[in-house]
């Protein structure tokens, strides 16, 4: 799905808007520190929500089958990390013979997957624009990958099986709609980011125009 994401992204037509943009010199390093700032940005909401689901799931994500909620009728997901805070026995290899892969650690798959399946929309604007639909009906090749993306996800989670180590039964719809939900959240996450100003993040390498502005406002 990353050479499809890839492909997506490469797609992207020149803008009349780059002839306006100062030149960048070719021993300017690819990553800006614009773009680091998103990376980061994105990475380590992403952590935090991850992390939540991972460690207080059973408390979170619904589970309507109660055969899945196994010794624990409480209405949520059966945790599935291998022992429990104290050690206890979790999700055992028994269970995993059985049932595969648990539904709560599939979720969190999910999630992920479509957290980046939703930045790739983002990724489209390196430059904090605003406006991150601007001109994507006019990519064609983009739109048609994006949906492929999302059908080749749902395939996945709901067949992938043994295969793909997600659970034998899918995700249910609650399950899904709080995922698309979670995935969705990079939206907001892009915006306040661009909020944040770029000197807060690290350069990484050289980059010649990040230099003449920084000159530019000192002056």
């Amino acid at each position: 799905m990353n050479s499809f994401a890839s492909v997506a992204l490469a797609t992207e037509l020149p803008k009349p808007e780059l002839l306006k943009r100062l030149p960048q010199n070719r021993e300017d390093y690819i990553v800006s520190r614009k773009m680091t700032k998103h990376i980061l940005g994105q990475a380590i909401w992403q952590c935090i929500v991850l992390f939540i689901f991972l460690f207080a799931g059973e408390h979170l994500i619904p589970e309507s089958d109660i055969t899945l909620q196994f010794d624990r009728p409480t209405g949520y997901v059966y945790p599935g990390r291998a022992t429990d805070w104290d050690g206890k026995d979790l999700y055992t290899k028994e269970m995993m013979a059985k049932h595969g892969a648990s539904r709560h650690l599939t979720f969190i798959f999910n999630s992920f997957v479509l957290m980046q399946i939703f930045n790739m929309i983002c990724a489209r604007k390196i430059h904090d624009e605003w406006n991150i639909f601007d001109g994507i009906h006019l990519n064609t090749t983009f739109c048609i990958l994006w949906f492929v993306i999302i059908g080749g996800q749902v395939l996945i989670t709901q067949f992938g099986s043994r295969v793909f180590v997600v659970s034998l039964y899918g995700l249910d719809g609650i399950q899904w709609g709080i995922s698309f939900g979670v995935g969705l959240t990079s939206f907001a996450v892009n915006a306040i980011i661009k909020l944040i100003p770029d000197d807060c993040c690290p350069k990484i390498g050289r980059d010649s125009v990040d230099d003449r502005r920084v000159a530019a406002k000192l002056a």
